[in-house]
């Protein structure tokens, strides 16, 4: 039927996230720091970090830090690192899924910094870092057969992954990832 290509913003919600899997740090992969974000400890552990988390205490230029290293549910490996003196923490990633990791993590009002020029770096001498990026649009089709384009995201695996969520919710609808553009 009628198919809209205006993409919806949705809010947050909590019933499609599956919670981070804790991972040994040798499971992580090959990760930059890419992403920088100003949050109180107690927040930040609130937020991120489950009781029984293995943390690594270090210290770097900042001073003393401490780690933990996930997946996300779709896959991607990260690491944060909180710098408990500057009350600042990194995100270290692999694939610049940067986008759906601020959602996932819920920063996007939070006061945060992309290390450009790393992620231009990575673009260049590392080209598996934008495997599989594009643009993926998350389509749906309601009872009545009209297809809606809820939202893009920037690689096909985030978005197959909100598929599946959206599918687990028992809704009638039907969902779909179509290839929007290429990275480029």
């Amino acid at each position: 039927m009628a198919k809209t290509s205006q993409a919806v913003r949705y809010p947050a919600n909590p019933a499609l996230h599956q919670p981070m899997r804790q991972i040994a740090p040798d499971e992580l992969g090959m990760v930059e720091h890419l992403i920088d974000v100003d949050m109180a400890y107690a927040e930040f552990e609130e937020r991120y970090i489950p009781d029984a988390a293995y943390r690594i205490q270090d210290s770097d230029a900042s001073g003393p830090v401490e780690r933990w290293y996930f997946e996300l549910p779709w896959g991607q490996r990260i690491k944060l690192e909180y710098h408990l003196k500057i009350a600042q923490f990194s995100i270290y990633l692999g694939i610049l899924e940067i986008e759906a990791i601020l959602e996932y993590l819920g920063l996007q009002d939070q006061p945060y910094y992309v290390r450009t020029g790393v992620v231009a770096l990575m673009k260049k001498a590392r080209p598996y870092c934008t495997e599989g990026l594009g643009v993926f649009g998350l389509y749906r089709q309601d009872d009545n057969g009209n297809q809606a384009l809820m939202r893009c995201f920037e690689s096909f695996r985030v978005a197959d992954y909100y598929k599946r969520r959206y599918e687990s919710l028992g809704h009638k609808q039907i969902y779909w990832v179509e290839n929007e553009q290429p990275w480029g």
